[in-house]
């Protein structure tokens, strides 16, 4: 069953009337189904992170229509879109995004504490969530006092916590070291193989996709191929990977080559 949809996505900045046009996005369609771990890839311009804007409803199409769990976001407005966003979809970013003010239990908890829910149940679902992800130790921590990785957990916790349909993030790991960075790919692969969330994740990392079940690389606003993982292993498919990158060339020679 498909979880989200895009079709026919395009998107151009720039006015028409004289001044000069970027086609990010140009015909795009892509689908994840309920239980996928999705990989996005593409050289730097090639729309990733339009297309990740797009699904997100950060940013609208020129054209186009995306839908989750069949609900068209671009249908919604003011309040219905603030709640579509709180439940149906789950953000993690580079930079965390945590706040400073609010201990790790409390930045998980905000998104159940804005949609009304009875305080017994937050703290029994933030808990659920801190086992999972393995920060039950500095839930009342403030952010300052943890590391890098525990932060991007909290982030990642403060996402999953609504239950929504999807979780997306964008360059996760970006600014994380090696053994944060496996720690929180870790973090995602079990949420998605033991409680079976959906997952797209936006990297240019093919150490961080190779963690993925299924990679769609993107060049010039459109799909251009897309490649998923088979039986023999996450060391297996990093090869896969690095082999597909070194076809869409430019950048992604440089990191094929510089990971062989």
């Amino acid at each position: 069953m498909a979880v989200l949809t895009a079709h026919d996505l395009t998107k151009v900045y720039g006015s028409t009337k004289g001044t000069a046009t970027t086609r990010a996005l140009s015909g795009l369609s892509m689908q994840v189904d309920a239980g996928e771990f999705v990989g996005v890839m593409g050289p730097s311009g090639s729309g990733k992170t339009t297309l990740l804007n797009v699904l997100a409803t950060i940013d609208t199409p020129t054209s186009g229509t995306v839908e989750v769990n069949g609900i068209s976001p671009a249908k919604l407005r003011g309040d219905q879109l603030a709640l579509f966003r709180r439940r149906r979809l789950g953000f993690v970013f580079q930079d965390f995004n945590l706040l400073n003010t609010l201990s790790v239990r409390e930045n998980i908890a905000l998104p159940l504490a804005l949609d009304g829910v009875h305080s017994d149940d937050i703290e029994r679902r933030v808990e659920l969530v801190a086992v999972r992800l393995g920060i039950s130790h500095i839930l009342d921590k403030r952010t300052y006092e943890i590391s890098g990785g525990e932060q991007q957990r909290a982030a990642i916790g403060r996402a999953i916590v609504p239950r929504p349909a999807i979780l997306l993030a964008d360059e996760p790991t970006g600014n994380l070291d090696s053994k944060s960075s496996h720690g929180v790919m870790q973090a995602f692969r079990d949420l998605n193989e033991k409680d079976g969330a959906t997952i797209l994740v936006v990297t240019h990392d093919p150490f961080i996709a190779s963690f993925c079940q299924r990679i769609t690389f993107i060049k010039d606003g459109k799909v251009f191929s897309e490649l998923r993982r088979g039986a023999d292993g996450r060391q297996a498919f990093f090869q896969k990977v690095l082999d597909s990158l070194s076809l869409l060339g430019g950048e992604f020679n440089d990191v094929a080559a510089s990971r062989v």
